[in-house]
């Protein structure tokens, strides 16, 4: 289960924890919430077993800097593998939780994805009598919030056959899919039969958004906990995703009413029927699957595209039921790829920056298992663009496949920069210095749009500068580039741009009271916010 984006996109894809920005506001750092005498003593949990535990209230806990924006409760925690965190009321923009096992030092704070709500569980393995947890979040969100403990309860017998290399079947032939009861399911915990939909359209690609490190032994047990976390803490009727895909390249059968058929889950809002749902179990936000892992999810999804006639790199037509984190209303007909990311559908950063940028490389090995040619999208106006400016010596070689991008775009990445495409703005080249400017900022989500315009040297070698829609980047030679926007480089335009007396940006845009203000070689731009109007500074 992804990411919700509570507060910002862009926050939330490059996996830039909301959490760990605050506490570097606070100086000495948040302030721990005792928990009252009475909450210490917690009941053994049942095998199997779902507790959520109150957070106790925080009464005038102030950190040393004298805020009241982030708190950290601990809570002693006997038992259960996998934590989670639910809210009464609007979730947070930002959780993040620690463990500290008895006689040890406490372990890394672990940022969590927050979707409807509630967040997304993390596996901690087995958590012994006199844990603790810390959990930190803002302090008007303690009041209603639970900390979710599961415990997967004991593994059911099963098999001793490896998990390594079931993927590697004949292209169309059914791989190896282990079914619910070698993972352990408890059908008792199921709310209602399968719904079944007329056809299958497309498959959808997650990540479970659990950094968790697990074992291959532990993997059965963390399904069992995703399976009780969704069904118990969440109360959906099943396991959300039709089918899991490990990091050592085991397929696990997800929801239950056959693999073969066309279930509709519950892993993409607005549009789970007609789509199979296969997520790949870990955090690709910052780090890549393994082969063995893609290999897997190369094979089921093939396998179910080979039922249905589907192609591995073609376009299908859904039609949105909206609600959750769709990018649709209801009754919204769009056009998608039939493999596609959780991220194309929902507002999401699921399955991570990596992750989606191994999209392409799926397609491809999808397609290779059925048979199909191999075109990486090379009718693409992004392929035509890189074709024409020689791209291999200007960019390098493609470092993602094609992405879908804001308000119907595509992007793809190089090693040395990348291409943007969109209707209304053409295909244009971002390099260099520029692109790293421009992706740190937020790639087409920031303030400055899609690219209009190619990055180009100056003449004279003084510099570099590339236009997007609501902005320009430019870099005098030697120098780190800069962004200028809105109203501020109308002005500048208008006197000549780096030829002008101003000269090159040596600042990016930044607030002031009342405004907005640039800094520039030869003297500064403000604009003033009540009358609309630049002047000199």
């Amino acid at each position: 289960m992804p990411a919700r984006l509570a507060l910002s996109r862009r926050a939330a894809l490059t996996g830039a924890g909301g959490a760990l920005a605050a506490v570097a506001t606070l100086g000495a750092g948040p302030a721990v919430a005792a928990v009252p005498a009475q909450a210490r003593r917690l009941p053994g949990a049942l095998p199997g077993g779902v507790r959520a535990i109150p957070l106790p209230p925080v009464r005038s806990v102030l950190s040393s800097a004298g805020s009241s924006d982030l708190t950290v409760v601990a809570l002693p925690v006997d038992g259960g593998s996998m934590l989670g965190v639910t809210f009464a009321g609007p979730a947070p923009a930002s959780v993040a939780l620690r463990v500290t096992r008895p006689g040890t030092d406490p372990g890394p704070w672990r940022p969590l994805s927050i979707e409807d709500g509630t967040t997304d569980p993390v596996w901690t393995g087995a958590l012994p009598v006199g844990t603790v947890v810390d959990v930190r979040l803002p302090r008007d969100a303690v009041a209603g919030a639970r900390l979710a403990v599961v415990d997967p309860g004991p593994d059911p017998a099963r098999t001793a056959r490896t998990l390594s290399g079931e993927a590697e079947t004949a292209a169309g032939d059914a791989p190896v899919v282990r079914p619910r009861a070698e993972w352990g399911a408890d059908e008792s915990l199921r709310r209602a039969d399968p719904d079944v939909a007329d056809t299958l359209r497309a498959a959808v690609v997650h990540h479970t958004a659990d950094g968790g490190a697990y074992s291959r032994a532990e993997v059965p047990a963390v399904i069992r906990s995703m399976y009780r976390y969704h069904t118990q803490t969440l109360g959906w009727s099943d396991l959300g995703y039709n089918v899991v895909v490990d990091r050592f390249g085991g397929i696990w059968e997800g929801r239950a009413g056959g693999v073969d058929r066309p279930v509709v889950g519950a892993h993409a809002g607005g549009f789970n029927t007609g789509t199979f749902g296969v997520s790949m179990m870990g955090d690709f936000s910052a780090v890549a699957p393994t082969e063995e892992c893609l290999a897997a999810v190369a094979a089921v999804v093939a396998w179910k595209f080979s039922l249905h006639g589907l192609d591995a790199r073609g376009r299908t037509t859904l039609t949105s039921s909206g609600g959750g984190t769709s990018r649709w209303a209801a009754g919204r007909t769009v056009e998608v790829a039939t493999i596609s990311a959780h991220r194309d559908l929902g507002y999401t950063a699921c399955p991570g920056d990596v992750g989606y940028g191994r999209m392409d490389d799926l397609r491809d090995r999808v397609a290779a298992r059925l048979g199909t040619t191999r075109r990486s999208g090379a009718g693409s106006a992004i392929a035509r663009r890189y074709a024409e400016v020689d791209g291999p010596a200007l960019l390098g070689e493609p470092t993602s496949g094609e992405g879908n991008a804001l308000r119907g775009g595509r992007f793809r990445h190089y090693e040395r920069g990348s291409i943007y495409h969109h209707p209304d703005t053409g295909t244009h080249v971002v390099r260099a210095t520029h692109r790293s400017k421009y992706a740190a900022l937020g790639w087409e989500w920031s303030a400055l749009g899609f690219p209009t315009a190619d990055t180009t040297d100056l003449p004279g070698a003084v510099g570099s500068s590339t236009h997007f829609e609501h902005g320009s980047i430019y870099r005098r030679s030697g120098s780190e580039p800069h962004v200028v926007l809105g109203a501020l480089r109308a002005v500048w335009a208008g006197q000549g741009w780096e030829r002008s007396r101003f000269g090159f940006p040596v600042s990016d845009e930044y607030d002031v009271p009342g405004g907005r203000a640039s800094d520039f070689e030869g003297g500064g731009l403000r604009w003033d916010a009540a009358t609309g109007r630049v002047r000199e500074a």
